[in-house]
């Protein structure tokens, strides 16, 4: 789930806005007000992880990508190419059983800047940001670096979608520029340390005993054994001190300073070697251990990991849904969603029937007036079928093909089917109620509380419609749903760029916060 977007000098966006997001988050605002780039960072984002461009930062625009963003140029605000475009998202933790007892909460956010080179042109991931729980709460910095990783330094293969790419590539590589001191991040390692203190002390005493008595002075890793030597020394002297808790995070804070990661795009990577010299990494290496180490490296690829996973399962539809046909040809392939324009719609029906049926249970919810039907068209290659519609309002019921029904019908299909397909999606769309009712857009709040909550789908829907916020509102009233899974947000323009305001509501559905200009003024003022 994401829980949370900042963008700065993105598109309209130039002073820092940060945009809360709940399992249903709706985006309100006067047209070019930069609503729509919200989702355009997303999408952005997105499209460039799932690239063939594997080493690429940033990829404003790809072939058939799901968003067109022009150059980097077109993407900074203000034009100015002395500004850095950040994009902050905070995800839900991938806890692992190595993850460090101190961070118990279940949020946490990477924020990746970008640049571009003054001489080359190229832009260029220029750093990355960890925060944990809170969005104020900051972690870590890493700034871009000279150094170049192998690739058998690699740990996690797990980003790499291409294996090949992955065995012949080098990765550039961060450095942590910046680290919390914070005692309650560090506590629970000092702590294990002060129980287990005599069993560490003997470790170290014998790695170093071990490393004097090498042949590792005469090779050519020389340096790498005298940095060694002296974390070691400097570990045992600083254990055998008896550091109260201050002295101990000043001394660890310096070893996790030194953290390198790997780049794979713009998502950090734990390598193989540690380069921290830092005495901890001497340690036999286990569970216990990890658990209760603070480790700025995990907490960068926890970041990393949860944007990926919250990349994998966005879906993204456009503002308009493709027009429909009236036959179609199976292409033999078993798609998992409707597409970004609605156009896997028909492949899906005709491979999941059981969709079919939920659809029509929806349609009839939403009183449409009409009920699904798939249909194969008899033909020699048995490839050809027909998504048709039965007019149920008239006494015989009419079988008409969706392309001879209102225009609205066809746009909001899509967006029902998706809602009701299996396993947690992230839904951003564009304006669902275009070509639709009054009376239809409100009653696609039902249709967003029950996805909510029986298929685990998020919303992040940019609208106009009055419509579908008061339906909401009513089912907070009516105690459906939690006022929490509702963020309101109204986006305005101003001299420095777009700001986005929460509106929150409580338990009666009423909104807490006044809305800007007055709730749905244009009303009001055609009253009159």
């Amino acid at each position: 789930m994401l829980h949370g977007i900042e963008l700065e000098n993105f598109k309209a966006f130039g002073k820092r806005a940060r945009i809360p997001f709940a399992p249903i988050t709706l985006i309100f605002g006067e047209n070019s007000a930069g609503k729509s780039t919200i989702l355009q960072a997303l999408n952005l984002l997105k499209q460039t992880r799932e690239s063939r461009e594997i080493g690429a930062p940033l990829l404003p625009r790809a072939e058939n990508g799901i968003v067109n963003l022009g150059s980097f140029w077109e993407m900074i605000f203000n034009h100015d190419l002395e500004r850095t475009l950040s994009i902050r998202v905070e995800t839900k933790v991938d806890k692992t059983s190595q993850f460090p007892l101190a961070f118990r909460k279940d949020k946490i956010g990477i924020e990746l800047s970008f640049k571009i080179s003054s001489e080359e042109k190229v832009v260029f991931l220029d750093q990355i940001k960890i925060y944990y729980g809170e969005p104020s709460n900051f972690i870590a910095e890493f700034q871009l670096s000279d150094e170049t990783i192998e690739p058998e330094e690699f740990l996690m293969m797990g980003f790499f979608r291409d294996s090949s790419e992955f065995s012949r590539s080098k990765l550039s590589a961060v450095k942590c520029t910046r680290l919390t001191k914070d005692p309650n991040y560090w506590e629970p390692e000092f702590k294990w340390y002060e129980k287990y203190k005599e069993q560490i002390l003997q470790q170290l005493e014998e790695r170093l005993e071990d490393l004097e008595h090498s042949n590792e002075r005469f090779s050519r890793n020389r340096d790498r054994r005298e940095e060694r030597f002296i974390s070691l020394k400097n570990g045992i002297e600083l254990l055998r001190s008896e550091p109260k808790l201050e002295t101990y995070v000043s001394k660890r804070h310096s070893d996790e300073m030194n953290t390198i990661l790997g780049l794979q795009g713009f998502l950090p990577i734990r390598i193989m070697s540690d380069r921290r010299n830092s005495w901890i990494s001497e340690l036999r290496p286990s569970g216990v251990l990890r658990t209760y180490r603070f480790d700025a490296a995990l907490l960068a690829e926890a970041a990393g990991r949860g944007l990926e996973q919250a990349l994998k399962i966005l879906f993204s539809m456009g503002p308009f849904r493709k027009t429909p046909e009236r036959w179609y040809i199976f292409q033999g392939t078993s798609p998992q969603d409707v597409g970004y324009q609605g156009d896997l719609l028909p492949d899906l029906l005709f491979r999941r029937p059981e969709l079919v049926g939920e659809a029509n249970e929806w349609l009839k919810k939403l009183d449409m007036g009409y009920k699904l039907r798939v249909e194969p068209v008899q033909t020699d290659s048995g490839d050809l079928f027909e998504v048709r519609l039965i007019d149920t309002r008239r006494k015989k019921s009419v079988n008409v093909a969706l392309p001879d029904v209102g225009f609205g019908i066809s746009q909001l299909l899509p967006f029902v089917v998706q809602s009701l397909v299996p396993g947690k999606q992230i839904i951003s769309i564009e304006q669902p109620e275009v070509h639709i009712h009054p009376r239809l857009q409100a009653d696609l709040g039902d249709l967003l509380a029950e996805a909510i909550k029986r298929h685990q789908k998020q919303f992040i829907v940019e609208t106009h419609s009055e419509h579908l916020i008061l339906r909401l509102q009513r089912l907070v009233y009516k105690g459906e749903i939690k006022p929490e899974d509702v963020s309101v947000i109204y986006v305005s323009r101003g001299p420095e760029g777009a700001k986005a305001e929460r509106l929150r509501l409580d338990e009666e559905g009423d909104f807490i916060d006044e809305w800007p200009n007055g709730f749905f003024l244009e009303r009001l003022r055609e009253l009159r």
